[in-house]
């Protein structure tokens, strides 16, 4: 009688603990937040081309009068260049120019050559190195002092470095 009561509460005990263990709430790992990564520092953006300083020369030559279209500089101020027949170049201010990430608009006005206009837009967004790329597609007009038309054409430009 004394086993059967040993083996009873051996029993009890044993029922017991599993009762608690099975009772008592599991216990959920904690979770520790890990800070957030500083974040990625972005690599500076090349320039824009509407910024680079440099001159555009057109595809193909053209004249007006006697003078040849040699080019128009955006930077640091705007203007066109013709050249003499001598080979003289002669710049010519723009003043009213509105120059922005992806266009341009020009006018400018010479006694000699007349009133220019350039309208246009960039083919490449940023500032490119390959000096044989098409970055300006525009419009060219030029008109007389009257209003005649002298010249008006479609032309791409390539960009050359400021020297």
């Amino acid at each position: 009688m004394r086993f059967v009561r040993f083996l009873l509460f051996l029993a009890l005990g044993i029922g017991a603990a599993l009762l608690v263990v099975l009772l008592l709430p599991t216990r959920t790992p904690k979770v520790v937040e890990q800070p957030a990564p500083p974040p990625a520092v972005k690599p500076p953006e090349p320039p824009l081309q509407a910024d680079a300083e440099g001159r555009y020369v057109p595809g193909y030559p053209f004249m007006v009068s006697s003078f040849r279209f040699a080019g128009l500089t955006l930077h640091p101020d705007a203007f066109i260049t013709f050249q003499t027949a001598a080979g003289t170049e002669q710049p010519v201010a723009c003043l009213d120019a509105v120059i922005n990430a992806s266009t341009v608009h020009l006018r400018c006005d010479d006694q000699q050559v007349g009133t220019v206009t350039i309208d246009g837009r960039f083919l490449t967004r940023f500032a490119t190195d390959r000096l044989d790329a098409a970055v300006l597609s525009a419009v060219v007009t030029v008109r007389s002092g009257s209003g005649e038309i002298l010249y008006n054409g479609r032309d791409s430009f390539q960009w050359r470095p400021a020297q």
